[in-house]
């Protein structure tokens, strides 16, 4: 795999053309300033606002530019459109431009054509003073059609979730190709929110038996005067398509002739509460691999089996961009072959972007959404094939910056960008601010995958990952989503209001309300909702039989409640004596009782268990394999190196609270020191022992006293470490920095004393997930 380097995009919002080839008689130009107002999204029963066939009757020419206004289709606040462009009849291989009036045609292609054929391609474009867009054709006589989709403006809209491209539906499952005037209806509910106003998805024809065209619609409206796949008999032909979705969710795709295989790859959905705005560019070739282009002067084309990758971390783009609006085009494949386009560290999936005949010069559009990285990864299957790329946009979630009760979060970002700020990058050394979120009054990570915070509304909120529906949002991304797929940004967790407390796990969290009742959304695997069921829930359903609670907490696979009577419950998995109650099942999904009363505070990590008593005692159960029951005794075999029942933390009294690690209990005292037992590897117990691992000697099994702090009021931790609340509202972190947990970037490898996290003042919670913290901050 070659990583190319994309040149800076001279300065964002102001972009001019990169240096590259033009298409076969176009000629290089500057290219317009880019709109630099966050744009949202208004879909349109597709409209026909272009057919050369029925307006003037007379093909475009040669060299030749018509323009289309849009002013009576669109506001005066529009920014950009989209449109499907069909070129109709071409007399010789020609390319079609689509730029904004009044502006230099840019040294982009929008669609390719050879003589004879009809081909669409969705195109995505600035509008141009008046609302006008511009057409060109580069040679012979051609026949152009654009059908509108939709519109970008200022002000109400919908916003974008871009997604990894995860296949819908594929009638070649079942064998039963869509015949002549038949239609397939795709049901997206559960695939997208019930506030979606419509989708992206990549649609591709295949096995087609005659000449033939293909229309998507919103189910329940009209079937309109408009097409999105042109095809002839024997072809494979892919178009990107946005559409409205019907009121149901669902969307209808209409074969008009023979029989044709449909497949649709969703890459992501528009809806008004949450999202990322559209940031129209002028068409910019940011790849060509027949010059060199993007590829930092390597030119050649890419062989079979290959991948490149495009970086645009200097190009000048947002940071918080979460997709790109891209026109792949490959140039004169020698084999049949696809193309697929996503985002580096995920999986590549099953998809594709592309499908290219021997000899093609063929384009689609894509829709690509990001990662950790600002980066396009592209693979060709077969072959060795050229690839253009073209950026018209970008997906980037902006908003009004947090002005009280914000939160902040630092250490390991993930695949769908955990930590909340939106960022494309890996993590954040040092702490930055939750995106689009103010209000916030506690927090809880998710473990590897997510993020959840409590409004002072009593609203809760989340962002990650959503493979498994841990947003609670009413939609999951499933288990053909390939690694990856959420949102960058916080959505609401639908239905939960007047929340006192929140937990979050590996795949999933936990809601307390003030009734006392407990809700879980996510997973539903070792039965971890708690609602007697073991399948998924995308939204909050009430783990069943449980009032009067007063706190939460998660592992991750196991949820807990602590009632007011002092008595402690579990549910979910139980590999390691979870339940505490001498059981040995592995799994429950309904709430049993522990056997310990008198408790006044829980917390759960990996697989272990601790709780304060009314006593100021801590007690533990759960694995011992590195101490972590910190009750002095060695790991024993006999027992599995676990405690199914609660046992006494050795020596410590006058304990007020508890976080629990991966391998590691802590506890804050009266007196406001914290103590630490269990694993000691990278400095975890904070008590300045330098070990590295030796499970023989990288633990102890008895507390040993934090070093430094004696003015602690919380404790929480990040599974190799932890994060101690100062009275004076900063934030203290010892353990591993690999991933940039400590939130101190003067730290290197990790910290076997508390190191202050930077920036932090006047601190009212704090929260820590896996490699990642975070803290509430009344004032920003």
């Amino acid at each position: 795999m070659r990583r190319l380097f994309l040149a800076a995009l001279p300065t964002f919002l102001a972009a001019a053309l990169l240096t590259a080839s033009p298409p076969a008689g176009a000629e290089p130009a500057a290219s317009p300033a880019a709109v630099d107002e966050a744009s949202t999204f208004t879909p349109v029963s597709p409209v026909r606002v272009l057919d050369t066939r029925t307006g003037t009757g007379f093909p475009v020419g040669p060299n030749t530019t018509v323009g289309v206004s849009l002013a009576a289709h669109v506001p005066e606040t529009a920014t950009a459109v989209v449109l499907n462009v069909t070129g109709v009849s071409p007399t010789a291989p020609t390319f079609v431009t689509v730029f904004p009036t009044l502006a230099n045609r840019p040294n982009t292609s929008s669609l390719n054509l050879v003589a004879g054929e009809t081909r669409a391609n969705q195109v995505t474009v600035t509008l141009g003073a008046g609302r006008i867009v511009n057409l060109y054709n580069d040679a012979g006589n051609t026949h152009l059609v654009a059908d509108l989709a939709g519109y970008y403006a200022t002000g109400a809209g919908a916003k974008y979730t871009a997604l990894p491209a995860n296949r819908l539906t594929d009638t070649r499952w079942d064998g039963v190709p869509v015949g002549a005037g038949g239609t397939l209806v795709v049901d997206l509910a559960g695939r997208v929110p019930a506030s979606a106003t419509a989708v992206t998805f990549n649609l591709t024809a295949t096995d087609v038996t005659s000449t033939t065209f293909v229309t998507a619609w919103p189910t329940g409206t009209p079937r309109p005067n408009a097409s999105n796949v042109n095809l002839t008999a024997g072809e494979t032909r892919p178009n990107l398509v946005t559409v409205a979705v019907g009121a149901d969710r669902k969307v209808s795709l209409y074969n008009n002739a023979g029989s044709a295989h449909l497949v649709v790859d969703l890459s992501g959905f528009y809806t008004p509460d949450y999202g990322a705005s559209f940031l129209p560019l002028s068409p910019t070739r940011v790849l060509d691999t027949r010059n060199g282009t993007g590829t930092g002067g390597f030119s050649g084309p890419v062989g079979p089996g290959a991948e490149i990758e495009v970086w645009f971390g200097d190009s000048g783009l947002p940071p918080t961009m979460t997709g790109l609006v891209l026109n792949v085009t490959g140039v004169a494949a020698t084999a049949a072959t696809y193309v697929t386009a996503w985002g580096p560290y995920r999986s590549r999936g099953n998809t594709s972007t592309l499908n290219i005949a021997p000899g093609q010069t063929t384009p689609n559009a894509a829709v690509v959404a990001l990662a950790q990285q600002p980066a396009v990864r592209l693979y060709n299957n077969s072959g060795s094939v050229h690839l253009l790329a073209d950026l018209a946009g970008v997906f980037a979630v902006t908003g009004a910056p947090c002005t009280a009760d914000c939160l902040l979060a630092w250490g390991d970002n993930a695949l769908d960008r955990k930590l909340g700020t939106a960022e494309a990058t890996f993590g954040s050394p040092t702490p930055t601010r939750v995106a689009a979120l103010s209000g916030v009054r506690a927090a809880s990570g998710g473990d590897y995958h997510n993020g959840y915070a409590l409004r002072t509304d009593g609203t809760v909120w989340a962002w990650g990952n959503n493979e498994a529906g841990q947003l609670g949002n009413g939609w999951s991304v499933g288990a053909a989503g390939g690694f990856g797929g959420g949102s960058a940004a916080p959505v609401p967790v639908l239905g939960l209001t007047e929340v006192t407390a929140i937990a979050g796990d590996n795949w999933g969290a936990y809601a307390l309300r003030s009734d006392g009742s407990v809700w879980a959304w996510g997973s539903g695997f070792y039965g971890r909702l708690g609602n007697g069921q073991t399948e998924d829930s995308a939204v909050p359903v009430r783990v069943t039989g449980l009032t009067g609670v007063v706190a939460i907490a998660s592992g991750p696979i196991t949820g807990y409640a602590l009632r007011a009577d002092g008595t402690v419950w579990a549910w979910g998995g139980n590999g390691s004596g979870e339940f505490g109650n001498g059981s040995e099942v592995t799994q429950l999904p309904v709430p049993v009782q522990a056997n310990l009363t008198g408790v006044t505070a829980i917390a759960s990590g990996a697989s272990n268990v601790y709780a304060v008593r009314t006593d100021g005692t801590v007690w533990a159960w759960g694995s011992n394999h590195t101490g972590q029951l910190g009750n002095g005794q060695p790991c024993d075999p006999a027992t599995a190196c676990v405690a199914r029942e609660p046992v006494r933390v050795s020596g410590l009294t006058g304990a007020t609270a508890v976080a629990a690690g991966s391998d590691n209990g802590y506890a804050v005292r009266e007196d406001g020191t914290v103590w630490a037992w269990g694993a000691s590897q990278y400095g975890r117990l904070g008590n300045g022992v330098e070990c590295l691992p030796n499970p023989a000697t990288c633990e102890s099994r008895v507390p040993v006293p934090v070093s430094g702090l004696d003015d602690v009021t919380q404790v929480a931790s990040f599974e190799f470490g932890a994060y101690a609340l100062r009275a004076d509202g900063t934030v203290w972190a010892w353990g591993d920095n690999t991933y940039r947990s400590l939130g101190n970037d003067d730290v290197w490898n990790y910290a076997a004393v508390p190191v202050r996290v930077t920036g932090l003042t006047g601190v009212s919670a704090i929260a820590g997930g896996w490699l990642s913290g975070s803290a509430v901050v009344p004032t920003p």
